[in-house]
């Protein structure tokens, strides 16, 4: 009974330690909140009279990369505007390089 016990907790520890993937939902979601943050970190960014938003992320997983397409809203005191912008983000989503 002992040994049934202990096979049984083995089997749901192990299951339940699985890492799990994030999906293409999961990655559209941390690419827009990573480049959102690095567009405020900006030098001389001042978020009180400029204001960002992410709508939408077109991205390739590369080997070491994600080479990203971003739908950026820009919303100043004097204009409002939409743009794209791109940039590559590393696997890890600490490294951005800006392209456009």
């Amino acid at each position: 009974m002992r040994t049934k016990a202990i096979a049984v907790l083995s089997l749901i520890i192990m299951f339940s330690c699985k890492a799990k993937d994030p999906g293409p939902p999961g990655i559209e979601d941390t690419l827009k909140k990573t480049m959102q943050s690095y567009l405020y970190k900006a030098v001389n960014n001042d978020s009180s009279y400029v204001k960002y938003h992410i709508e939408k992320v077109v991205f390739y997983d590369d080997d070491t990369t994600y080479t990203c397409s971003f739908t950026v809203h820009m919303k100043a005191k004097n204009f409002d505007t939409t743009g794209i912008m791109k940039a590559n983000i590393s696997k890890d989503f600490l490294k951005v390089e800006r392209l456009q």
